[in-house]
């Protein structure tokens, strides 16, 4: 159990600050380098909210794509796995691993963007 607050909620709150009460107060010639730092902040704090959740979604589907029984790689290793098995193609040949393996990709890549850039998946239709 975490301590609250939460790290998320304290970059929130910070970020907000700056915006609001701090940036006004800058000469102009600084209100980038502050816009910066706040949409850093702002990435900090959906990849820390996403993080866990994402981190267990897809140890579960690795662990069903390489069919993990608790022998082997440990769910935390399988994600290192998954990107040597990409870089030598060991899905090619296996049409139900294949699709599953791009399902995986795909939701990373999604991830990702929904973290780093939620602007680019709402332009492209994206929720």
């Amino acid at each position: 159990m975490r301590d609250l607050p939460t790290g998320p909620s304290l970059l929130a709150l910070a970020r907000e600050v700056l915006l609001s009460d701090l940036l006004p107060l800058l000469p102009e010639q600084h209100r980038l380098e502050v816009r910066l730092v706040a949409n850093s902040m702002a990435i900090a704090e959906r990849e820390a909210e996403a993080a866990d959740g994402l981190r267990k979604a897809i140890a579960r589907e690795l662990e069903k794509l390489y069919r993990w029984t608790g022998e082997g790689e440990e769910p935390e290793n399988l994600l290192r796995c998954f990107a040597r098995d990409l870089r030598v193609d060991r899905f090619k040949g296996s049409e139900p691993q294949e699709r599953k393996a791009r399902e995986i990709l795909w939701q990373l890549t999604i991830s990702k963007l929904r973290q780093a850039n939620p602007r680019c998946l709402a332009a492209n239709g994206f929720r």
